[in-house]
């Protein structure tokens, strides 16, 4: 499994160099990006190649994804404690009624008890 995922990213990174190689002239140009505000004058930013901005926008994006997941990541990991407590909390009664039905199966302990009838 070791050597799959080495291969594995081996492969993704062949990938990325490919894309970027053949991509190199536009991600290396350089552009101004340019932010129009209601009041006043646009805002500019200095040139920067594009890949900057690529790379910019992406972890902005990632970021972003991340912390909006984080407080559904902590909501499952109390979810998880709660289920595990309840299911060690459920086997311990388990345990406790299988001893009950361990001791009713093995019967009276004095022989000369005489069993008592129900109607």
């Amino acid at each position: 499994m070791k050597k799959f995922k080495i291969v594995l990213w081996v492969i993704i990174i062949g990938f990325i160099t490919i894309i970027f190689f053949s991509n190199k002239e536009y991600l290396l140009a350089k552009q101004v990006l340019q932010i129009d505000l209601l009041y006043g004058d646009p805002f500019y930013t200095m040139a920067l190649p594009n890949a900057v901005f690529f790379l910019v926008f992406f972890l902005t994006g990632f970021l972003t994804a991340y912390f909006i997941s984080l407080s559904s990541r902590f909501k499952s990991k109390k979810t998880i404690k709660n289920l595990n407590a309840a299911a060690t909390s459920q086997l311990e009664e388990i345990a406790v009624l299988k001893k009950e039905v361990e001791s009713l199966q093995s019967g009276p302990s004095d022989p000369t008890a005489q069993p008592t009838e129900t109607f």
